[in-house]
């Protein structure tokens, strides 16, 4: 028997069923026994309503006419001392030429990482150094702050001492004047 998957059978009953569906409507005389060949199938309906058959795969033929797929010719083999040199310079050829590239690459990845070290180094130089500025910005701003509030502590405080100053000469006056 053919190896043929379910999936492909499957849509072979149906097609087959409607088939014989439509052979039916259109030829009322049926003959017993009739076989329909349909692909590598043969269809052999057993009762007249078209709804019993008996289908037999064909196993796959062995036709002395089939080619057999042999290997591509091969090309003659000469080892000589020549050949076997030349093959051999070729390989160190490839050999130091495939060398060559892996250096190459080495290097051009070391390049390329000397430059982004550098420049993150770069990156990092120029933060620090406006991060200097903007500590030294600060504490500018905080010194002036306190130079600021020291000043307007001392302006109260003379003020104050003023204001006690009149105050005492006030009441020095009051003690010192006659009750009336």
């Amino acid at each position: 028997m053919s190896t043929v998957s379910a999936t492909a059978l499957k849509e072979k009953f149906t097609e087959l069923s409607l088939i014989s569906l439509l052979c039916s409507c259109m030829h009322n005389n049926k003959v017993k026994d009739e076989v329909i060949k349909y692909g590598d199938m043969q269809v052999k309906q057993l009762d007249k309503s078209g709804k019993a058959f008996e289908v037999v795969i064909k196993p796959p033929s062995k036709d002395p006419s089939e080619v057999k797929l042999s290997s591509p010719p091969r090309s003659p083999t000469c080892l000589d001392a020549k050949t076997i040199q030349e093959k051999l310079e070729k390989a160190e050829e490839r050999r130091k030429s495939m060398e060559a590239e892996t250096l190459k690459k080495l290097a051009k990845e070391r390049e390329h990482q000397t430059e982004v070290l550098s420049k993150a180094a770069e990156v990092e130089a120029a933060f620090a150094k406006k991060a200097q500025e903007e500590l030294k910005k600060k504490q500018e701003l905080y010194e002036q702050n306190q130079q600021a509030q020291r000043q307007a502590k001392i302006e109260r405080l003379k003020e104050m001492d003023q204001h006690a100053e009149v105050v005492r000469q006030n009441k020095m006056i009051m003690t010192n004047s006659p009750k009336a």
